[in-house]
């Protein structure tokens, strides 16, 4: 189990094993704090990051990438491409699910199947790679999976969250609660209860079939202010803290060797972004005006400030991590450029728009800066901050937001997962946040997911990052550190690892 999985989110985790679970260590309970709460336990019914790091306790994919980005088995033992479009799992034996009910081959066409069907619209980009009828059981432990298309970037949509294989039994059983009260995956975790807005609690799994956490039990908190996570870990109410913005970071870094901590940085491979409505009826949506307030913000002065220096400007839509990422310098702040657009544009003497964000000290910093800044072009910002659920589904189902502040991880080293949820016009009113709706990306799009890797590939990329540019939906704000503060005594005598998937039952404890 060296090679664990990995899921490409915008969060830093810390991961390990011991060889003796069942030492005294091991029946301690882990506390965590978070600065948000899950939205839902159900993997087809979300796709934020504050949910699937919660989600990745408990469920499993089937294969998942290692810390070089390379696939390697989970539930899955082996897997082979038949065909542009079949696929064939051959799935690990001995494998419990939480309620006693055993994996097989049954579960996985369901758990699938489940992803391309309606209740599934979180994770419609995904579902909609797969055929809903292309499924054939060959045993309890053999699975065929056909794409509608040939698909290239399929497997790596597999260890994404969409991919986490369920129950049936479970699920069917719960109905509509499933994912609220009744959670049920193959993970070295069983959850057990949960508090909206204040905590989820789990305990080890001993049915598990891989090797088995030290922690016998682990509450995860949710403490949306960042003072109060720093202040919780360094009285030791908590043994971690998530999410630290750098001042916190900082601080602590001064003066956590007296109280035994540590404070540990992990690139983050996410793109903080200003989102614009392209759909308004208003100023924005005119790209001449989206266009002049990328062009008005000062990015470098807003990361030294928030981000204290940590954190670069990103230059275009695909990560930095990413295949046909381009090398590219990012945008400088032009601010006479900028008037010249407003003006073309009719909105030379300025306007009001609205920017949402949620209760996050560094949006909220951010989304103050951008105010002060965008007033130079006569431009009024009214800020309005929101609980991270309710922010999220305003998002979903309002298309009055103007503006909004937010983040998207991007999950595998393909622009695919970059691009087609984010930018894609069938994924308006789910994932496609800008409202964009674009013949000529959407043509790009179809065409980058089928087309096999090479030249005519890196062609298309290219074009979709130069029109995406061009109509610019979202103003690229940072690519930040995640900061994660932690007890020194659970780093593990070979150190520790800093990964992007946030399974914090893994930590080592220190002998």
């Amino acid at each position: 189990m060296g090679k664990r999985f990995r899921i490409m989110l915008a969060f830093c985790v810390l991961t390990g094993f011991l060889a003796t679970p069942l030492s005294v260590a091991s029946e301690r309970v882990l506390k965590v704090a978070r600065s948000v709460d899950a939205s839902t336990m159900d993997p087809h019914r979300a796709i934020d990051t504050g949910s699937t790091s919660y989600m990745l306790e408990v469920y499993e994919p089937l294969l998942a990438l290692d810390l070089q980005n390379n696939l390697v088995p989970v539930l899955a033992t082996s897997w082979d491409r038949l065909d542009e479009r079949t696929y064939r799992f051959e799935l690990r034996k001995g494998v419990k699910f939480h309620n006693g009910e055993p994996l097989t081959a049954d579960d996985v066409v369901f758990s699938l199947k489940r992803a391309t069907s309606p209740i599934a619209s979180a994770v419609k980009v995904y579902g909609d790679m797969i055929d809903p009828d292309g499924f054939e059981v060959i045993d309890p432990h053999t699975v065929l999976v056909r794409t509608k298309t040939p698909m290239t970037p399929f497997l790596f949509a597999l260890q994404t969250s969409f991919g986490f294989i369920l129950n049936r039994k479970a699920v069917e059983e719960a109905g509509e609660n499933y994912g609220r009260t009744s959670v049920v995956g193959t993970g070295a975790f069983k959850f057990v209860s949960w508090t909206r807005s204040d905590r989820m609690e789990f305990e080890r799994f001993d049915d598990y079939w891989g090797p088995a956490p030290e922690f016998g039990h682990m509450t995860i908190r949710t403490v949306p202010e960042a003072s109060s996570r720093s202040i919780e870990l360094e009285t030791g109410t908590v043994d971690v803290a998530g999410d630290l913005p750098p001042s916190e970071a900082i601080r602590l870094s001064d003066e956590g060797v007296k109280l035994g901590l540590r404070v540990l940085y992990t690139p983050n491979p996410a793109i903080n972004y200003l989102g614009f409505n392209t759909a308004s009826k208003g100023p924005l949506g005119d790209k001449r005006v989206r266009n002049a307030i990328d062009l008005a913000l000062d990015k470098e002065a807003i990361i030294e400030a928030v981000l204290y220096g940590k954190g670069r400007i990103p230059a275009g839509p695909i990560p930095y991590f990413c295949r046909y990422t381009l090398d590219e310098a990012p945008r400088k702040q032009n601010l006479e450029l900028a008037k010249t657009l407003l003006k073309e544009a009719g909105w030379e003497q300025g306007f009001t728009m609205s920017l949402w964000t949620n209760d996050s000290k560094t949006r909220i910093d951010m989304a103050t800066i951008i105010q002060a800044q965008l007033a130079e072009l006569g431009i009024t910002v009214d800020i309005q901050v929101l609980e991270w659920g309710t922010f999220l589904e305003r998002l979903r189902s309002s298309d009055q937001v103007e503006s909004f502040l937010i983040g998207t991880a991007t999950a595998a080293p393909d622009p695919f997962f970059a691009l087609n949820a984010s930018f894609g016009s069938k994924y308006i009113g789910s994932s496609n946040r800008s409202r964009l709706s674009d013949s000529k990306i959407d043509e790009l799009l179809e065409r980058g997911q089928t087309v096999p890797d090479g030249p005519e590939r890196t062609a298309i990329y290219t074009d979709l990052w130069n029109r995406i540019n061009e109509e610019r939906p979202w103003a690229y704000i940072s690519i930040a550190y995640v900061i994660i503060g932690i007890k020194d005594e659970l780093v593990g005598t070979e150190g520790i690892e800093t990964r992007t998937d946030q399974r914090h039952g893994f930590l080592k404890i220190k002998r």
